[in-house]
């Protein structure tokens, strides 16, 4: 199983609020770092109760803000955390936006090798959501890019997204880096990205998200 974690805010009423509703804000007042901090320590304490060979998870995801990238003390602190893990790191994959790369190229790519060196894995998230140019992925390391869901959406009947969804993956295989196409709704989209070569997709048609104690009941408890 590879599953990407969610996150959803519940106010005090019980109504759930979407990440676009309070991320913004979160980035605005600089708490979109500490945000991060406690997803990957909940991550972490999840992982480690449920470490044994019968767990059925090969991959889990965590995406990071990109102000995270950007600090240095972000950086140490999941080193500290992967070195201290009595679980296997290598399940781990740290997803990060284009725009959030290409902003801080620099600190983007030593947070890149840090985790890689530990084993970790990471995925370009939203690619070709922004201004995107081929030539950094020379610089970026990367395991994993992720097709932006804007290219996969229409994908049955735009030529356009079709042309684009196809020179991604090209350029993908050209430097050995998976791909994943996101927003993934029906079985005919699922069959034309198989067709292309994609290597693998996500969305509603693959499983809704939904509380990790749902998932995994036995697992899961106490996250």
């Amino acid at each position: 199983m590879h599953c990407e974690i969610l996150l959803r805010l519940r106010d005090a009423d019980g109504n759930i609020f979407l990440p676009a509703t309070f991320l913004l804000a979160a980035e605005r007042f600089n708490m979109a770092s500490r945000i991060d901090r406690w997803v990957v320590h909940k991550v972490f304490s999840w992982l480690e109760r449920v470490q044994d060979g019968a767990t059925p998870i090969g991959l889990v995801a965590i995406n990071l803000s990109g102000h995270s990238i950007g600090d240095r003390s972000f950086h140490r602190y999941i080193v500290g955390m992967l070195q201290s893990a009595t679980f296997d790191v290598s399940k781990l994959c740290f997803e990060i936006t284009e725009t959030a790369a290409i902003a801080s190229m620099g600190d983007a790519r030593a947070f890149i090798d840090e985790v890689r060196a530990l084993g970790v894995k990471i995925a370009l998230d939203d690619f070709g959501s922004g201004a995107s140019s081929f030539g950094y992925l020379k610089s970026l390391p990367v395991d994993y890019l992720k097709i932006d869901g804007q290219f996969i959406t229409g994908l049955l009947d735009d030529q356009l997204d079709q042309a684009a969804v196809r020179s991604f993956r090209e350029v993908a295989k050209v430097v050995g880096i998976r791909t994943i196409a996101e927003y993934v709704e029906n079985e005919e989209v699922r069959d034309a990205l198989r067709e292309i070569g994609i290597d693998m997709v996500q969305g509603n048609l693959i499983h809704v998200p939904e509380p990790l104690e749902l998932l995994l009941p036995e697992l899961a408890a106490e996250v």
